[in-house]
């Protein structure tokens, strides 16, 4: 008997999250598809059964958007990338702390889950830095990703709160789940030295359950008031003989850079150092059609070429572009210019309300910037032709507006020659302003 492909359960759970996939020939639903077994079907039906769900769950995958963007993805849904993995793997397994950099989504996280995926008995610890602004921030986040590594412990949550006492934490539960989620109370300072604790706590907690602790948006603890003694501290803590390797994730490079390459800083050639640098557009490309054909849509090499060039070439625009040209499209497609026009106004139509908000906190050389950046690019912002495309007298007006940007994280620094963060924005800009 063919089972439904794990593609095409997935499909079908998305679809109606009540019914449970089994190794029986058909599947068990308390509702909806309760026709399945009982209500008046017997287990000799049970074939019949399989082959009306096959074909259900081969038209659902057909109809089901199959692109994901903007959360962590795994398994089938994770874009091959066996050198990155390898290599990452490596430095898990054998304990060992590493840097990693590349541009906002281009799918560093996915990449660190499908790993840790693929180590068997490795959990996950993992904080997200993201906007952090004191001590307290950085304690609470690590304090939350603990309580979020699936150790089931009866002694878990007094033993948080004997250790890590003098942090005063807050201990609550999730009504629907039961897990605790810990932070630290409002009104508690931390100094730098004050985070000694909870990294005690993790190599605690490390030597009963084999960890991997990853910090990702590593960077903006850079804004944290005295990030040097900051910084200085985390080295600390972790450069001994630890049991839990950590992975220092981030997407601004010039800031990475200054933490990782920076001789006056503490994690100056600490570790080693992974870049995740954009798909190679053949085996994107590949993985992508395999799930246009699926959808039964067909897209030639240059529409492909197109869409790369839109989305700048980065894994999260990509699919999030590819999830709107099969929005605007239909099954027996062939998609070319028309459909990629009518997904780019789809996307556009989208983030318009974000894009409108960005664009009105600009001043206006920022927004003369911008317009020049669009049409002729970043590589060359202090020369005649830009100022003159900007309509800006004085290179040092320019200068500080492309400050601002980068500071707004609306584009990048110059060495990416100024490119847009987000590629769609570009366009709206194109179009609007």
């Amino acid at each position: 008997m063919v089972w439904p492909s794990r593609r095409q359960e997935k499909c079908l759970v998305r679809a109606i999250p009540q019914i449970k996939p089994t190794r029986r020939p058909w599947y068990c639903s308390p509702i909806g598809a309760g026709w399945v077994v009982g209500a008046g079907r017997s287990e000799a039906d049970a074939p019949i059964v399989h082959l009306c769900m096959m074909h259900f769950c081969i038209i659902l995958e057909r109809m089901m958007n199959p692109f994901r963007f903007g959360a962590v993805v795994t398994e089938d849904d994770f874009c091959p990338r066996p050198d990155l993995v390898g290599q990452l793997r490596g430095c898990l397994e054998s304990r060992q702390h590493v840097a990693l950099l590349g541009e906002r989504r281009t799918g560093k996280t996915s990449l660190i889950f499908e790993t840790v995926r693929r180590v068997r008995g490795l959990r996950l610890v993992y904080a997200q830095l993201w906007a952090v602004k004191s001590v307290e921030d950085v304690a609470s986040r690590l304090l939350r990703a603990i309580s979020t590594t699936q150790v089931r412990e009866s002694s878990f949550v007094e033993r948080v709160a004997r250790s890590l006492a003098y942090l005063r934490p807050r201990i609550e539960f999730d009504p629907t789940t039961g897990q605790p989620s810990i932070t630290v109370s409002p009104g508690t300072k931390l100094p730098p030295a004050g985070l000694h604790g909870v990294f005690d706590f993790l190599e605690e907690l490390s030597v009963r359950h084999r960890l991997a602790v990853v910090l990702d948006e590593f960077q903006d603890i850079r804004a944290v008031e005295d990030a040097k003694a900051l910084l200085g501290e985390i080295r600390s803590r972790i450069q001994g003989p630890g049991r839990a390797p950590y992975v220092f994730a981030g997407s601004i490079r010039h800031e990475m850079e200054r933490i990782f390459r920076d001789p006056s800083s503490p994690f100056f050639k600490s570790l080693r150092t992974l870049e995740v640098q954009e798909l190679s557009r053949e085996a994107f490309q590949e993985f992508l059609a395999k799930r246009f054909v699926s959808g039964r849509r067909r897209v030639p090499g240059a529409t492909f070429d197109a869409v790369f060039v839109l989305a700048q070439d980065n894994p999260g625009d990509v699919q999030q572009f590819c999830a709107a040209v099969w929005d605007v499209s239909s099954p027996g497609d062939v998609i070319e210019g028309k459909q990629v026009q009518a997904a780019l106004a789809h996307v556009l139509v989208t983030e318009r309300k974000g894009y409108e908000s960005q664009a009105r906190r600009l001043t206006s050389n920022q927004v003369k910037c911008l317009r020049a950046l669009a049409r002729i690019g970043g590589q060359r912002p202090q020369s005649r032709e830009f100022l003159t495309e900007a309509g800006i007298a004085l290179p040092a007006s320019v200068k500080r507006a492309l400050t601002r940007l980068i500071d707004l994280e609306i584009v990048y620094g110059p060495e990416v020659g100024h490119k847009f963060f987000d590629p769609f924005f570009k366009q709206w800009v194109l179009k609007e302003l």
